[in-house]
């Protein structure tokens, strides 16, 4: 059986040979994208783990009706966090294969380019394929043991976005002096910036827990910081 590193050298052709095929046979090189993905072991056992307890019908929902301030065209809105992107990319891509979607007018509706279908998967492939395809790449470039940890930290990180907003709202409304306030609220701005870099947001968190402490704010309020920053650091 073929090694890690083999195994994702195929995977990133079948992303390459979807991107060089043209729409006409799109439907055969993403099946080929996905057989690449169950018939080996280590990309099998990644995908297992990023789409564990996903809800992709609550995301595709939100995905699907999103249309950009002037537009009247939808475009399809991916999930910020870079796990669930992944997680999202592949149950999208599964639903082509299985004709739950149409592939021509799933082009048209979100990623209408000129009018013609090579324009619009032109623009899928760029704003879908390649981003998937570099994403995985990333993940197994130091092999399958750092992808493991790196999909921790970014998990660990992108489930603090709501602890975060909560903290804000907790700012705005506490009894701190303004000035006070304002140097709380770059930092938790600077650890919101920072969610899909773990070791940055890691940095951020170190200081925020020390302002907080300092501003005699209580330890109660940042719980979730101290436990995120522990399993961010464990990762890194």
């Amino acid at each position: 059986m073929a090694g890690t590193r083999e195994q994702i050298d195929v995977f990133l052709k079948r992303c390459d040979d979807l991107v060089r095929s043209g729409f006409i046979i799109a439907d055969t090189r993403i099946s080929d994208i996905l057989k690449s993905i169950v018939s080996a072991d280590a990309l099998y056992a990644f995908f297992k783990s990023v789409t564990r307890g996903y809800d992709y019908e609550s995301a595709k929902r939100r995905a699907m009706q999103y249309v950009p301030a002037g537009s009247s065209r939808k475009e399809l809105l991916f999930p910020e966090d870079p796990a669930e992107r992944l997680a999202f990319t592949f149950f999208l891509l599964a639903e082509i294969d299985a004709k739950s979607i149409d592939l021509s007018s799933f082009l048209q509706e979100y990623f209408y380019a000129d009018g013609s279908l090579y324009g619009s998967f032109y623009a899928f492939c760029n704003r879908v394929i390649k981003p998937f395809r570099n994403a995985v790449k990333t993940m197994f470039r130091g092999g399958a043991e750092a992808e493991a940890e790196k999909l921790d930290a970014v998990r660990a990180a992108g489930a603090l976005a709501p602890a975060i907003a909560a903290e804000r709202e907790k700012v705005y409304g506490s009894s701190l002096s303004d000035g006070v306030k304002v140097d709380a609220l770059l930092l938790l701005n600077a650890a919101e910036n920072s969610i899909s870099d773990p070791e940055t947001l890691a940095g951020v968190l170190v200081g925020y827990l020390s302002f907080a402490r300092g501003a005699g704010f209580g330890v109660d309020t940042v719980a979730k910081f101290s436990e995120a920053l522990a399993r961010i650091k464990e990762t890194l």
